[in-house]
């Protein structure tokens, strides 16, 4: 099954702390309430994961990391520590953007204080080899970047990344999105593309087949000349809708 044409992303945090009480608030209460509101045919809520080993994930202290020479400039948008609660909705439409912001934004609830980072996208591939449809993925990265070259950028996934991906063990499918507009001064600095990459298991990131697709000169290029990256692990709790958990 297809994937739907817009994402909504929303990454929250409580303002207590108590992550583990917020959670069970908001895949209770909170989200299925917003899903109610808004054109979405399907979501999977997911907690960060970084008991993983890849060496260009975006670091806890949000430092550079190296592929292999190349440098990779990670952006501070998203420090792994903060905030580790991210929903992922697939909308049909988004009409207006700033009415999918007022009704996705919990920080007017006073009960559940959270902050929200949220952003709509556009999805513009959706590579899925293995037909895995409507099942809940137990784990994600969640690539961003914006590129130097957008068109560069594209090609490099659709003609070489996506396949190189679908060799490394556990790996399921990819979307690939761009954004479209972020709310308020939390996506200001928003990369502009981003990739969601679902696995059965992460156990081999670390293993040949990515690092051949690391050493790729095309990988080198993009990811190296890229003005931000922002690489992260996150594990799916809950999913929604017609999602098959």
């Amino acid at each position: 099954m297809a994937a739907s044409p817009f994402l909504l992303r929303i990454l929250s945090k409580p303002t207590d702390g108590d992550v583990d009480s917020w959670t069970k608030w908001y895949t209770s209460e909170g989200l299925p309430a917003l899903l109610s509101k808004i054109p979405a045919s399907r979501a999977t809520f997911y907690h960060a994961y970084n008991d993983f080993e890849l060496s260009t994930k975006t670091p806890l202290e949000v430092a550079e990391t190296k592929l292999h020479t190349v440098q990779l400039s990670h952006t501070d948008l998203e420090p792994p520590n903060d905030k580790t609660c991210l929903t992922m909705c697939q909308l049909d439409s988004i009409g207006s953007a700033e009415d999918i912001f007022r009704l996705s934004d919990p920080t007017g609830d006073a009960k559940h204080g959270t902050v929200s980072d949220i952003r709509v996208y556009k999805l513009i591939e959706d590579f899925d080899p293995k037909g895995g449809g409507r099942l809940r993925p137990p784990f994600i990265l969640n690539v961003q970047v914006d590129p130097v070259d957008a068109d560069d950028y594209n090609s490099f996934y659709h003609e070489e990344h996506l396949g190189m991906l679908n060799r490394v063990p556990g790996y399921r499918r990819s979307q690939r999105y761009e954004l479209v507009k972020g709310h308020g001064a939390a996506s200001a600095n928003a990369p502009r593309f981003m990739a969601v990459h679902e696995w059965d298991h992460v156990d081999a990131l670390d293993g040949p087949e990515l690092r051949e697709a690391d050493a790729s000169p095309n990988t080198h290029r993009v990811f190296g000349n890229a003005k931000r990256v922002n690489i992260r692990g996150f594990k799916s709790v809950k999913g929604f809708g017609d999602v098959q958990n």
